[in-house]
């Protein structure tokens, strides 16, 4: 009698500890998802402490550590439930989430290939193949996994966003738009969807034109004209080119606007994204000047970003004549964002212009404010010392400017610029208004 009711309290003991413990994990895992990760690590921990090999702690643990962005704990704890049970299909999805957030996306391919060995036909594993070409800049074969997911279950909002994210990776935006659409009809108040459908209308549409005009002064004189016209189209999906008009030397170079003259440059241009971290622009053109001088111009501009939130820049210009000695001008800037709405971009500037006997030095720094609606107002500073000669003392210049886009529609938007610049010998202003033309597919 004594055995049985030993057995019976051991059996009952054992019941208890379990049910204890899965409620300890049920707990703990509320609390991750609620994003309060200290608090379910100490719960798991109480687990693990009693029992090292509980797998659902373990891998609740990892899942844990993986969102509260501790990626090498992560995989640790999820390299340690696949020891356990190398078929567990939480740790092969979870392993391989955490592998592709801390960038090592051969190894989280390798995972939810795993997983589609072992479970053919399986949606996490696809699902996860997906996501992880989607974040390694593979759009094709995202475009490919998701369409495929969209057809099998066609009321999944997840697999359209996403599929939305792959086309604009590969720069379809109209394509897009029809994804971000469908995942509308299907959850009209789905948040995501809906910024991510607006921010479509910020970007860059197939066929742009720019128009510029306004006044500028120095001095007691000043000019009222034309200052920029630019026609840009897409011509393929990675392949953005352009044709420009550019008067602004004849409203913003003294001596021009003393005698009245005009310098016009014309030129074609092209911008292309190389990969998903650069963007390259290359422009020729010819500025012609007064007195049938010529000038052949060429510039170019490279944007590097080496994450999600930063980008370096670095552009030149290069001016080559018969007539006139060689002018350059190289510049250089970093763009630091400091919210979602604000972003610095402090400026470098090195030239070398015609007529001057030494080369220029000005700083600039940019401060941008930009809305999700695609509003967008930079103030800026000129801090620098211009190329005059060694012997005039003050060569310092200054100035600061104002800059604004402001889309009233998707086909109209607004464009404006105020400029003031103080030099040893001038004082300038400049004030312009333009429009943006977008003409949409």
């Amino acid at each position: 009698m004594r055995t049985k009711l030993l057995l019976l309290f051991t059996l009952f003991t054992i019941a208890t500890t379990v049910t204890t413990f899965a409620q300890t994990v049920v707990e703990a895992k509320d609390l991750a998802e609620a994003g309060q990760f200290e608090k379910a690590r100490a719960l798991y921990n109480e687990i693990l402490q009693k029992d090292p090999e509980n797998l659902a702690a373990i891998i609740g643990q990892a899942y844990n550590y993986s969102w509260a962005k501790k990626y090498s704990e992560a995989r640790e704890q999820f390299e340690l439930a696949l020891t356990i049970d190398p078929s567990n299909a939480d740790a092969l999805v979870g392993n391989g989430y955490n592998l592709a957030w801390s960038k090592q996306y051969t190894a989280a391919k390798s995972s939810f290939q795993i997983l589609g060995n072992l479970n053919p036909g399986s949606i996490e594993a696809r699902k996860g193949l997906a996501y992880v070409s989607l974040w390694e800049g593979n759009s094709v074969a995202a475009m490919k996994y998701f369409e495929e997911l969209i057809l099998e279950d066609s009321k999944q909002i997840e697999y359209y966003i996403a599929l939305a994210q792959a086309y604009l990776l590969d720069h379809q935006i109209r394509k897009a738009r029809i994804a971000l659409r469908s995942a509308l009809l299907i959850e009209p108040d789905n948040r995501i969807a809906e910024d991510l459908l607006q921010r479509t209308y910020g970007l860059a549409a197939p066929v742009e034109l720019d128009i510029w005009s306004g006044y500028s002064g120095i001095g007691d004189m000043g000019k009222f004209s034309l200052r920029m016209v630019q026609l840009t189209a897409q011509v393929s999906n990675n392949l953005w080119m352009y044709l420009k008009y550019d008067n602004s030397l004849s409203m913003d170079l003294a001596s021009l606007v003393r005698t009245n003259q005009d310098a016009q440059a014309f030129s074609i241009g092209a911008v292309t994204p190389i990969g998903k971290r650069y963007v390259s622009r290359v422009e020729y053109g010819a500025r012609f000047l007064p007195e049938n001088v010529v000038q052949h111009i060429f510039s170019t501009e490279q944007v590097y970003f080496p994450s999600d939130k930063f980008s370096l820049k670095l552009g030149g210009f290069l001016g080559i004549s018969d007539s006139l000695n060689t002018e350059y001008l190289v510049y250089g800037s970093v763009r630091v964002p400091l919210s979602s709405t604000y972003a610095i971009e402090p400026y470098y500037f090195f030239s070398r212009v015609e007529g001057a006997p030494r080369a220029e030095n000005r700083f600039m720094l940019n401060n941008q404010f930009r809305n999700k609606k695609g509003y967008e107002l930079n103030l800026g500073a000129i801090l620098g010392m211009s190329g005059l000669p060694a012997e005039v003392e003050d060569k310092m210049l200054y100035g600061g400017y104002i800059t604004a886009v402001l889309p009233f529609s998707r086909t109209v938007w607004g464009l404006g610029s105020f400029r003031w610049e103080r030099g040893p010998i001038d004082e300038l202003f400049a004030l312009s208004i333009g429009a943006k033309l977008r003409l949409e597919r």
